[in-house]
């Protein structure tokens, strides 16, 4: 693996919890965890919504426990994963806006003074 790119995903799983990288960490994890539970076929146990039970090697309590993982999961990648996306995106204009500000005071002269009388 290359160097820069192992050294990219180690930044990235170190974020902060409230920093761009952070948030597009978590929307990763919440990818990868319902790409997982998709191929794994947990799609046939939201069944239980309709008051069927999924395939019967898993039983009514275990339907029910696996089709709500799924739900669960499916709703977090549809409504949360976009969301934190999305804030990624805005936090880290927001941030980049902030620190060309700073720069421009701190690169900024002062008024000459009026010379004395």
């Amino acid at each position: 693996m290359n160097l820069k790119l192992r050294e990219a995903i180690r930044r990235l799983w170190r974020a902060e919890l409230f920093s761009p990288a952070g948030f597009v960490q978590r929307a990763l994890v919440i990818s990868a965890l319902f790409l997982l539970v998709h191929l794994a076929g947990l799609r046939e146990y939201t069944s239980i919504l309709n008051g069927t039970v999924g395939p019967d090697s898993a039983g009514w309590a275990g339907s029910a426990f696996l089709g709500m993982t799924y739900i669960i999961l499916y709703l977090a990648f549809v409504i949360l994963a976009p969301m934190l996306i999305l804030a990624a995106g805005l936090l880290a204009v927001w941030q980049r806006l902030i620190r060309r500000k700073d720069r421009r005071v701190q690169t900024a002269k002062p008024p000459n003074p009026a010379p004395a009388r």
